[in-house]
């Protein structure tokens, strides 16, 4: 008589764990679904935030690359500060650039895009899973001089989009400048 007792009580406590377990679940599903909004608001500026450090890592890729040719356009800068006219200056930055950003056709930038987008769920011809842009607004050379040495950083500013949402991330990159 008394095992008896016992096979009824252990169904009882199997089915109070489970009606918790249920209770816990749908409080936890209630209020994850209030929150659904913020969570792609956080995916979408994440993505954002993904497509501008595309844009400085192709800024830095490029000013690797081709390091004589930035040096010229710094040149430039200086040149114009001290009261040069600023067309030549003005054409060949945006010269230098264009190959930084994504609305380009045929560029390095469009095609980084393009893996983008295809990343997002989308094909190549698909956009309604989301669409990435990106691009550099500013790419300078910034010197500090410091106890008896001067210290040269690129300075790099690109801006991200996905879906919409616009990110901007600065980044100071260390370089060793030939004197």
């Amino acid at each position: 008589m008394i095992m008896n007792r016992r096979k009824g009580v252990a169904i009882a406590v199997v089915l109070v764990f489970c009606t918790a377990i249920l209770g816990l679940l749908t409080v936890l599903m209630m209020n994850s679904r209030h929150q659904r909004g913020s969570y792609s608001m956080q995916y979408d500026q994440t993505r954002a935030l993904m497509a501008a450090r595309s844009g400085i890592q192709l800024a830095i890729y490029k000013y690797r690359v081709l390091p004589s040719e930035y040096y010229r356009i710094h040149q430039m800068a200086l040149d114009v500060k001290a009261g040069a006219p600023p067309d030549e200056f003005n054409t060949t930055r945006d010269m230098w650039l264009y190959d930084l950003k994504s609305e380009n056709a045929d560029t390095p930038a469009a095609k980084i895009k393009a893996h983008l987008d295809i990343s997002a769920g989308g094909g190549p011809d698909a956009v309604a899973a989301g669409s990435f842009e990106f691009g550099v607004e500013e790419f300078d050379l910034v010197s500090r001089s410091l106890h008896g040495y001067t210290q040269d950083y690129l300075r790099v500013r690109a801006w991200g989009s996905f879906r919409g949402t616009r990110k901007t991330m600065e980044e100071l990159i260390e370089v060793k400048i030939a004197q």
